[in-house]
């Protein structure tokens, strides 16, 4: 039995098609080789800047400027306060899942308001 085709498959609940089950390159299963390769690179660069920082003379204006793998240290950790905060925001500023539906009327009133209110 074959796979139905994109176009042949039913919309789901959020109106995509074809998408299914699997969602690729998320990083939670096996990683197809051009992504493996990918992150081989990527890591590769991240060692070469970090032995970089050992050799290239930069002029500091602060003490701890001076540690090795400093600017990648602070970023780290600038991301992770980043992420933190916005999990703190988040409670301030979500609205409940019916936030934006119309308000109910009362059971007298019509639903559809091209009836002119007539029910």
């Amino acid at each position: 039995m074959t796979e139905p085709s994109d176009s042949q498959r039913p919309a789901d609940a959020h109106g995509t098609q074809g998408l299914g089950d699997h969602i690729e390159h998320d990083f939670t299963g096996p990683l197809s080789p051009p992504v493996k390769k990918l992150l081989r690179v990527f890591f590769a660069l991240c060692a070469l800047l970090l032995l970089a920082d050992f050799v290239v003379h930069r002029h500091t204006y602060h003490d701890a400027e001076k540690l090795p793998g400093f600017y990648g240290l602070y970023g780290f950790v600038g991301c992770v306060v980043l992420v933190l905060v916005a999990k703190e925001m988040r409670k301030l500023v979500m609205r409940p899942e019916d936030y934006y539906d119309p308000p109910a009327e009362s059971a007298g009133e019509s639903q559809d308001p091209r009836s002119g209110g007539a029910a």
